[in-house]
């Protein structure tokens, strides 16, 4: 980090340098300092230079030893360009200097390029030298037909002289950030990555407890297992997207964080985790990382829980609403369905669900009554005649002593469908669990409740929330805060963990992605519009 932020800064510098003196100096003494390897001055060269630092700076950043030492060549040619553009010997040693101590730190740069990423950064590279050419050719080609005098072509080399040097550039900046890209992952078959799941699913049985930990054996994460313990995570776009916290057992799971950061270094990845514990941010922040509030999770007390008193109200009249109209709950392990019902779980789930696929990479599962999924807990309530009109699947979650909320659904494709059919269900399922003797039942996430109740004092958040509240309208960032409410549970903070301030964007762009695209960027799948799930 503290080089790739040492190289970024002296980028910065040359690009001043030399943008700036060329305001008020004239620099044609300097022309063609070094003929042949770019055309103009020595001032324009370093400006070339420097551009490539910046990129070579997002290498150094992930480790590259290519970034280490391409990066090593060109402080010392711009060293030398300082020099030859003006004497400015101070920028020159200082550029230099940290030449000279980047040396010294080989080992802290273990990311080598794979053959694939080397290939690839060739064929596009010589796509694009190829489309530069072929454009530059045709250019003259046609000038040339047109009017092939001696002055006109004089004419058009100068108008494509600058055009020449910004090209080389894109072509220099296209190689490099293809070269300098983040790793991949071994690809694995559907089989193996089948197999690798159930790996961690025993884990996930005897250690996960948390109401996140289930949601670890997502179909579209990967696992790092060491020794007894798990980490769940995702790569896409150089970030290694985690969630839930590790799994395993205490102490384990620890040196498993520990290794997964040398997996991910080992990789060029950054790192970002989603949805983590308040007990898991001072590891997170002790690794380098950094914890951001996101907001909190409800938590029901089954057995302290009841419909009686004016706060209820609302909850209780729409519980016999639907009780009046004749609907019942059952219960269901959701692996063992009879095919009937599968299928109208399955119907209704598609018909009402937005979008092509189970979303919410932290905190669902992306599949229904699947029969990998043995132990699950099933809400079904139907109509008087057997209709399948809303149910809500669950997952097991021992640390508060009952289940976590997967998803919920409601039938939106007819009109006779009373309003509170998902609270209904969701009272029933507290009720039967009370009756079994189990404590807790975990429901939805309200993004950011504490900063649009206005319950956290900072100036930040005085600023955010005015935003935050118009940002509201239309949308569940309000609503999911309060349809939780009326079931009075207690609220356990989350946080978005990040790493350093360059790659904010751009996981920020990842974790809107598998949280959803349709919905707004960091705040995930909670933002959607339209009733609770």
């Amino acid at each position: 980090m503290v080089a790739s932020r040492v190289v970024l800064v002296l980028a910065v510098l040359g690009l001043l340098s030399s943008l700036l003196r060329g305001l008020w100096r004239v620099l044609g003494v300097y022309r063609d300092v070094l003929p042949g390897l770019l055309p103009g001055t020595a001032a324009r060269t370093l400006v070339a230079v420097s551009v490539l630092l910046l990129l070579a700076a997002r290498g150094l950043r992930r480790g590259s030893a290519l970034a280490w030492g391409g990066t090593v060549g060109m402080l010392a040619l711009a060293g030398v360009l300082h020099l030859l553009k003006g004497l400015d010997v101070l920028e020159a040693v200082l550029v230099l200097g940290c030449a000279a101590w980047l040396l010294t730190q080989r080992r802290a740069f273990p990311v080598r390029p794979t053959r694939r990423s080397l290939l690839v950064a060739a064929l596009v590279g010589a796509g694009v030298l190829a489309l530069l050419v072929a454009a530059a050719l045709a250019v003259r080609l046609y000038v040339m037909t047109r009017d092939p005098s001696v002055g006109q072509v004089a004419r058009v080399e100068r108008w494509l002289t600058p055009l020449d040097y910004v090209g080389s550039a894109a072509f220099l900046v296209v190689l490099l950030w293809t070269m300098l890209s983040p790793r991949r992952p071994p690809s694995l078959t559907d089989g193996e990555h089948r197999a690798e799941r159930e790996r961690a699913r025993r884990i996930v049985q005897r250690y996960g407890g948390g109401t996140l930990d289930y949601f670890a054996l997502r179909d579209d994460k990967d696992w790092f297992v060491a020794g007894d313990a798990v980490v769940a995570y995702s790569a896409r776009g150089g970030v290694a997207l985690v969630s839930p916290d590790p799994i395993g057992p205490p102490g384990e799971r620890e040196q498993a964080w520990a290794d997964f950061l040398d997996l991910a270094a080992g990789y060029g990845w950054s790192v970002a985790v989603v949805g983590a514990g308040p007990a898991w941010v001072p590891l997170y922040e002790a690794s380098g990382l950094r914890a951001v509030y996101l907001g909190d999770e409800a938590v029901v007390d089954c057995r302290g829980f009841t419909l009686a008193g004016s706060a209820r109200k609302s909850l209780r009249q729409a519980v016999n609403r639907v009780a009046r109209a004749g609907y019942t709950t059952t219960f269901h392990d959701p692996a063992r369905l009879d095919p009937p019902l599968r299928e109208a779980l399955l119907a209704m789930s598609g018909e009402s669900r937005q979008g092509e696929a189970e979303r919410g990479f932290s905190m669902t599962l992306s599949r229904i009554a699947d029969p990998a999924d043995t132990g699950l807990l099933l809400s079904v309530t139907r109509t008087a005649d057997g209709r399948v009109d809303a149910f809500c699947q669950w997952v097991p979650a021992r640390d508060v002593g009952g289940w976590s909320l997967d998803v919920m659904r409601r039938r939106t494709d007819l009109d006779d469908v009373p309003n509170g059919l998902v609270e209904a269900t969701v009272v029933a399922t507290i009720q039967e669990l009370d009756r079994r003797g189990e404590r807790g039942l975990g429901l939805n996430f309200a993004v950011l409740r504490e900063v649009v109740e206005g319950r956290r004092g900072s100036r930040l958040d005085a600023l955010v929330r005015p935003v935050l509240l118009r940002l509201a309208q239309g949308t569940q960032l309000t609503t999911l805060a309060s349809f939780n409410d009326r079931f009075d549970p207690e609220w356990l903070p989350r946080y978005v963990v990040v790493d350093s301030a360059e790659f904010v964007a751009a996981q920020a762009v990842v974790v809107a992605g598998a949280e959803g695209v349709t919905e707004l960027p960091v705040l995930g799948r909670f933002l959607r519009a339209g009733a609770p799930r």
